[in-house]
């Protein structure tokens, strides 16, 4: 009889796609995890980080506390999987969740946040408007731009710190206290 953890498999070879292969190796953070490091241990600490931060915001007794952490051990399951693949396929699957993540991110951000903003005369509709074109993926997927989008990074990254200034100055952004 097979293992179990053999019955499951993973055909981690589909994600390598001309596009997808290209995308992760010009990228400037996920190029050097897909040749010397496995994303899959990124995610397995994420998952850890996710349940301590749960831990000290909901500050539950422990006992109750471990009632609903079977919700979050489900998360557990990604990086049980992603160790069957190899770093490319890895870093495929964290760039592909990255990009994902952002573009909901950045659409919601220009379109919800923004037109909040403006319908209620607050000051941080033209940061929130800006920061959520800025990270909105698509550029980096022409084919002449998609081996310089490190720098694309970059030039997002340089855009966004005055967006986030004048919406920290604006009093409209708040940390929390």
């Amino acid at each position: 009889m097979a293992n179990s953890h053999e019955s499951i498999k993973i055909d981690g070879a589909k994600l390598e796609t001309p596009l997808t292969v290209r995308q992760v190796e010009s990228h400037s953070i996920f190029g050097p995890l897909s040749r010397h490091f496995p994303c899959a241990y990124l995610a397995l600490a994420g998952g850890i980080l996710s349940l301590i931060a749960d831990f000290f915001a909901t500050h539950l007794p422990l006992v109750q506390y471990l009632g609903s952490i079977i919700d979050k051990l489900v998360f557990f399951a990604v990086p049980w999987l992603m160790f069957r693949m190899t770093y490319r396929q890895q870093a495929i699957v964290g760039w592909l969740a990255v990009k994902l993540a952002l573009g909901i991110t950045g659409i919601i951000l220009a379109a919800s946040g923004a037109v909040a903003s403006f319908r209620g005369g607050q000051a941080d509709a033209w940061p929130n408007l800006f920061l959520g074109l800025i990270w909105i993926p698509g550029v980096e997927f022409i084919p002449k731009i998609a081996p310089h989008q490190r720098y694309l990074t970059l030039a997002r990254m340089a855009l966004s710190l005055p967006c986030i200034y004048f919406g920290i100055k604006s009093g409209c952004w708040h940390w929390g206290y």
